[in-house]
């Protein structure tokens, strides 16, 4: 039911960016709110719901507002299953983590997508443009990451199970 949850919530964080954060006044301050849900995928729910969530939204994306079928899928599948690959390698979650992630996963988005419509010369801007804009849009990815990781955290994280050793006669 979480993983449903969770769809639904990158879903909105699309919706959000394809209407609220493209206006003029807001278009400065735009984080990229699907990689950022994509990293907290990842993070809380693990490499392969990330994978799977990044190529259903990279679809929903791809067909609605992509130049060629596949392109963003691809990225968001390699944001949500890197975020899961490398929450795998820490001990627990942190906000550290979701900020390094969601940075580093911005600027993979940006950068396999530039680059892929490089290769298929479907690129309007030159690579000055992309350095600029990438890093514009990590550190304000970043930014909002502080405040939306602990929503994330609380409606999505995996709760552990708590089990309690028997008690033995001979002690």
């Amino acid at each position: 039911m979480k993983s449903i949850l969770l769809f639904v919530a990158v879903f909105v964080s699309l919706v959000l960016e394809a209407t609220l954060f493209r206006v003029p006044l807001l278009a400065a301050y735009a984080p990229n709110l699907v990689v950022l849900g994509l990293v907290m995928a990842g993070i809380f729910r693990g490499s392969r719901v990330g994978a799977v969530l990044g190529v259903l939204i990279g679809l929903i994306q791809d067909i609605s507002y992509g130049a060629f079928l596949g392109q963003t899928a691809f990225a968001y599948a390699v944001i949500g299953s890197m975020s899961g690959y490398f929450r795998s390698l820490v001990m627990r979650e942190s906000l550290l983590l979701a900020l390094l992630l969601s940075g580093t996963g911005t600027e993979v988005f940006t950068w396999v997508t530039f680059g892929m419509s490089r290769l298929f010369g479907e690129a309007p801007v030159g690579i000055h443009a992309i350095v600029v804009e990438s890093a514009r849009s990590s550190l304000v990815t970043m930014g909002y990451a502080i405040v939306l990781y602990y929503l994330y955290r609380r409606w999505f994280r995996v709760k552990p199970r708590i089990a309690y050793e028997e008690e033995s006669t001979t002690s």
